[in-house]
């Protein structure tokens, strides 16, 4: 089997790998609507639209607590020794730009934190909006590539870094030694669905 087929072939299960740890999320019993016919029969319709959204609200939501608790143990008012704040563990810079405010007033709000996290992984989708377009489910460097997986590698080490790594394979490190491809790893497989 050839290096390529290899890879292809670990992205392959990684990626099912993902479905099945994200079944939870997706096999629920929902409450259905249900309607009598005249005949007194007893259908059940189900809203998907509805069972949809339900769904991706929930990979979402896995997504940021398991970046959160990657970052910080998702605790809300911790600053690290870096001078980085809340559960995600932002710049002031970040603050700043995200939600306006000073730092003691975004650590006392989950709020205000979750605002700025959600502006933050907007603005990454739209620096890499070409990059996820050309390289998302594909494998790079010798490892699988998605969509969240390149958000939350922009995260750890800036969306600049993450387009020379798919141009050049260049791995950064930040100061703990944790790694872009350790995030491209840990995060991938999220089905986020954030708006351009």
């Amino acid at each position: 089997m050839t290096k390529a087929k290899e890879i292809i072939l670990i992205g392959m299960m990684f990626t099912i790998f993902s479905a099945f740890a994200n079944i939870r999320s997706i096999i629920r019993i929902y409450p259905t609507p249900i309607s009598v016919t005249s005949k007194g029969v007893v259908e059940h319709t189900l809203d998907i639209k509805s069972d949809l959204n339900i769904i991706k609200v929930d990979h979402l939501k896995n997504f940021l607590s398991s970046l959160g608790r990657r970052e910080s143990s998702n605790r809300w008012n911790i600053i690290n020794q870096w001078g980085y704040y809340g559960r995600w563990q932002l710049s002031k810079a970040n603050i700043k730009k995200f939600c306006g405010c000073t730092p003691d007033e975004f650590l006392k709000s989950p709020e205000l934190q979750t605002n700025a996290m959600m502006g933050l992984l907007k603005d990454n989708k739209r620096v890499l909006r070409r990059q996820i377009k050309k390289y998302a489910n594909t494998a790079r460097n010798g490892v699988w590539v998605t969509e969240s997986g390149m958000l939350a590698s922009a995260h750890l080490a800036g969306a600049g870094n993450v387009r020379r790594w798919l141009r050049n394979g260049k791995d950064p490190k930040d100061k703990l030694g944790t790694s872009l491809t350790d995030y491209m790893t840990l995060f991938g497989g999220y089905n986020l669905q954030i708006p351009n």
